[in-house]
C-alpha cells in the first residue's frame, strides 16, 4: 500500500518535522535509561494498535545497558559497544498518526522535550500527514522538505561526518559551557578523541564552506 502511494504520487520527498515529544511516547523514557548512549531509530511499523521500533544503540559498556532495558524492549549485544533493542510496544498516537498518512518514518532524533521526525512520503502522504497533525492538535513545525537527495540539506558531509556532528549538538558539545568533552564523546563513539576531532573539524569546514558560498552567490 506505501509503495503504490509512492507510485501514484508525483515527487517523493524527505521531510523533517519537529514536535514536542509527547507524554504518552516511549522513546522518551528509552533516551532517559540509555542516557549515557547514542541512540539511533533504525525503524518504525504499526502493529494492530501498537507501534514496535527497532533502535541501534552505541555505549561504551552495552552490556550494561541492556542490563537495565524496560520490560517492554529487548536487546541483543552486536559488539561490545553496539546493539540492537527491539521496542515490542509503542502507542504513540503521534507516531501512529505519522504512519498512518502514509509517510514512512526513517529516524526520530530526540533533544529534551522535543522530538525532530525524518520521514519519507509523497505529495498526497505529506497532504495526509498535515491533515493529521491537525485532527490531533499537535503543534508542529517544518524545518525541511525537499528531495531526499538534496545538497541544501546536507551540504557535502559524509553520512558519519552528519551523525557525529548531530550528537556532538545533541549531546551539548557546542554549548558555552560545554555539557559533554571532547574525551566523553569519543567514548560514545569508540574512537580516539584526536579522530573525533578531525571528524568535527572537517564537517563543520564543509558546512561553513557551504554556507559563505550561498552568501556569495
Amino acid at each position: 500500500m506505501f509503495i503504490s502511494r509512492f507510485e501514484k504520487g508525483k515527487y517523493m520527498l524527505e521531510v523533517q518535522i519537529k514536535t514536542a515529544l509527547p507524554e504518552s511516547c516511549v522513546l522518551g523514557a528509552i533516551k532517559e535509561i540509555l542516557n549515557c548512549s547514542v541512540m539511533k531509530i533504525e525503524g518504525l511499523t504499526r502493529i494492530d494498535d501498537n507501534v514496535k521500533g527497532l533502535l541501534n544503540v552505541k555505549a561504551k559498556k552495552v552490556e550494561n545497558i541492556l542490563k537495565n532495558l524496560p520490560s517492554y524492549c529487548e536487546g541483543i549485544a552486536t559488539s561490545s559497544q553496539e546493539a540492537k533493542v527491539l521496542i515490542r510496544e509503542h502507542t504513540c498516537l503521534l507516531a501512529l498518526s505519522i504512519i498512518d498518512s502514509g509517510c514512512l518514518i526513517t529516524n526520530a532524533n530526540i533533544n529534551e522535550n522535543e522530538i525532530i521526525w525524518s520521514v519519507i512520503c509523497d505529495d498526497e502522504s505529506f497532504l495526509s500527514l498535515m491533515r493529521e497533525l491537525e485532527e490531533i492538535q499537535v503543534d508542529h513545525e517544518i524545518l525541511y522538505k525537499g528531495k531526499p537527495d538534496s545538497k541544501e540539506k546536507k551540504p557535502g558531509v559524509t553520512y558519519r561526518e552528519e551523525e557525529i556532528l548531530r550528537i556532538a549538538l545533541d549531546k551539548g558539545y557546542f554549548d558555552f559551557p560545554k555539557k559533554i568533552r571532547l574525551e566523553e564523546l569519543a567514548d560514545l563513539f569508540g574512537i580516539a578523541p584526536s579522530t573525533l576531532s578531525e571528524i568535527l573539524r572537517r564537517g563543520q569546514k564543509k558546512i561553513l564552506e557551504r554556507y559563505f558560498g550561498s552568501i556569495r552567490h
